[in-house]
């Protein structure tokens, strides 16, 4: 009997992940998407976002919620909602919803429309007095004379063109359309918005993209702490499509002329301000007119005009950054064979630390005001994006929401692992390899190779909805998904090896 009680003790483990479900597309499209946290100024509260698919509509469903940063439960701030950001005083949230920009109270209540732009609203950023708004726009160039924004223009310009019968797309030069979006008679811009008087000022007009089509990072664009004047990336060239050449261009946020204050020949992005506006970082690409250069860290002295770049040692590209609120450190993600981690480093250069890591995917690095709490994202291969914290005197992170929980419990997930071959010219070539639920060493199984896209992209330890990983295993599948030639996170030159050898030392 009591040989029959051990045994029943050791096998209830098995029976209770036996029970569980594979993993399945009714799941993956009801996890609840996570993104964008962003920290209050008095440091109590995180905001974020949250999409879910609406199947039926085809669309995603998108809301804000909080959660306060010493613990408790997230709740749901508003529907039909994104991009939180914070006023000065921590009192107000602004945000993007039907197009325009809103504000409501910290805790949800009290929503009001700020802008009502007919060529619509979106990406605002506060100024740190709270005076000024920083949003973009698809405005109409011909509507913007020397900066001079012409809302009464743009909506006749608007109107024709909804009501006109001729519904054909003209083509007169490249970069005519982005995946499923056309681009038409208008332009991206940045604009100025005055909460005092509702003022419109066009701090970027002309027949061009500001800030340039990107597939990700930081934004492009940032307010300087004194909230008198606006940094942005632009790219100048008379033919954009065949250019990468953006540059950091400064403004008064009131309007004025654009100085451009950058010059290398890659491009130059994500410009961000110390908190004490002695310096300015941004992202910078040292090649021109490849997309898929490393991208590095670069700190601008304001006073001096001396560029340092504190990450130039680190043979990965940056993926974002965040100052620490006394300007002393920059923290920055690198991916890195798979994984991404958060590190730090001193604004004139030095060695890089480590204070989080692990396998998973950490992004979105935000600060409490006095510097002791970091607050990101993390996810991980078989864990969807979640908001956590650490205290930087600490060694165990705090996850501040766990939204997925209850429906990740039913299903079994299985954890990536690595395994690495060798390639072309005795080059170990990294994989990562899924196991489907309940993998029996002694059968066999199908294998599905995922190929990535880009070709210079990566798989990582993060979690998608394309192609998800867990999604196939679950239905039987061993999944592996190697990290060719091309691929990011394994140095500069094993990125370029792709270029010019399709066939070559990346089929091999």
């Amino acid at each position: 009997m009591r040989r029959l009680a051990w045994l029943a003790l050791a096998l209830a483990p098995a029976v209770l992940t036996a029970q569980k479900l594979p993993f399945n597309i009714d799941a993956l499209l009801k996890i609840q998407r996570l993104s964008d946290p962003q920290v209050s100024p008095d440091g109590k509260t995180v905001a974020f976002g949250v999409s879910v698919p609406d199947i039926a509509a085809n669309k995603a469903v998108r809301s804000v919620w909080s959660v306060p940063i010493e613990g408790g439960s997230p709740r749901k701030l508003m529907d039909s909602a994104e991009r939180p950001r914070w006023s000065p005083d921590s009192k107000s949230l602004y945000y993007v919803s039907g197009g325009q920009i809103w504000r409501m109270n910290a805790d949800g209540t009290g929503p009001s429309q700020v802008t009502k732009l007919s060529t619509e609203a979106s990406g605002e950023t506060v100024a740190p007095d709270g005076k000024y708004l920083l949003l973009t726009s698809d405005v109409y160039p011909e509507c913007s004379k020397e900066g001079k924004f012409d809302e009464a223009c743009n909506a006749a310009r608007a109107a024709a063109e909804r009501d006109s019968k001729v519904k054909a797309h003209v083509v007169t030069s490249l970069l005519y359309r982005h995946w499923n979006s056309w681009q038409g008679n208008v332009r991206t811009h940045i604009l100025s918005y005055s909460l005092s008087d509702g003022k419109v000022v066009d701090l970027t007009p002309g027949d061009r993209i500001v800030p340039p089509f990107s597939l990700g990072g930081p934004d492009d664009y940032a307010i300087s702490p004194d909230s008198r004047e606006v940094a942005f990336s632009m790219n100048a060239d008379p033919v954009a499509a065949t250019s990468t050449n953006s540059d950091i261009y400064v403004i008064p946020v009131g309007g004025g002329t654009a100085q451009k204050i950058t010059s290398g020949p890659g491009a130059d992005a994500s410009p961000l301000y110390s908190p004490d506006g002695k310096y300015l970082a941004f992202r910078s690409q040292a090649r021109a007119g490849y997309e898929s250069d490393r991208w590095r860290v670069l700190v601008l002295d304001r006073a001096s005009g001396k560029v340092t770049g504190p990450t130039d040692a680190i043979d990965r590209p940056v993926s974002s950054f965040q100052w620490l609120p006394d300007s002393t450190k920059l923290f920055f993600t690198v991916v890195d064979r798979g994984r991404q981690a958060i590190q730090f480093v001193s604004p004139e250069g030095g060695g890089a630390r480590v204070p989080l890591s692990g396998p998973n995917t950490l992004d979105d690095v935000q600060f409490t005001p006095d510097g002791k709490t970091i607050v990101f994202t993390r996810q991980s291969g078989d864990s969807p994006v979640e908001i956590c914290k650490f205290a930087t005197t600490g060694t165990k992170e705090i996850a501040l929401t766990h939204l997925n929980d209850a429906l990740l419990s039913q299903y079994q997930l299985t954890a990536f692992e690595d395994f690495t071959v060798t390639g072309a010219e005795a080059t170990p070539v990294h994989s990562f390899i899924v196991k489907p639920p309940g993998f029996t060493p002694t059968r066999k199984y199908p294998v599905l190779m995922l190929i990535h896209g880009g070709p210079q992209g990566e798989w990582g330890e993060s979690w998608t909805y394309r192609w998800n990983a867990q999604l196939f295993a679950g239905a039987g599948y061993v999944v592996v998904m190697p990290n060719p030639r091309g691929s990011t996170g394994y140095g500069q030159k094993f990125t370029d090896d792709i270029n010019r050898d399709w066939g070559g030392k990346p089929f091999d």
